[in-house]
């Protein structure tokens, strides 16, 4: 997948970063390489409004850990597709809100929703 020039990826340690850049808004995925689980956070650099989540993929059923990095793996995938592709804002209030345009209208992505992982 190319990124876009307002998106980077870059090593931080024992993990990988994704960063999205969009007028004052910034959106960090950070994907650790020997855990299953990953995190976002998003910030609006001129208010300083912020909203995070995370996903966890162990101890929460019987499939194999082949299956919950493939889980892990589509999820994610998806998730930065839709965050690559999408017009977005944050949406300040009692807890932010990241959301994402899709078909005309704006759907929550983080904290996230069961329809952005």
């Amino acid at each position: 997948m190319s990124l876009p020039a307002n998106a980077s990826v870059a090593e931080r340690g024992e993990a990988v970063q994704l960063h999205v850049k969009r007028d004052t808004l910034e959106v960090i995925v950070t994907v650790p390489r020997t855990v299953r689980e990953w995190f976002v956070e998003a910030t609006d650099v001129a208010t300083g409004t912020r909203t995070e989540d995370w996903c966890d993929y162990d101890g929460h059923d019987s499939l194999t850990t082949e299956q919950l990095d493939i889980n892990m793996a589509e999820d994610v995938s998806r998730f930065v597709q839709q965050l690559l592709s999408s017009e977005l804002k944050l949406e300040s209030g009692r807890r932010a809100k990241l959301l994402w345009k899709i078909s005309d209208s704006w759907k929550q992505a983080v904290p996230f929703a069961a329809s952005a992982v």
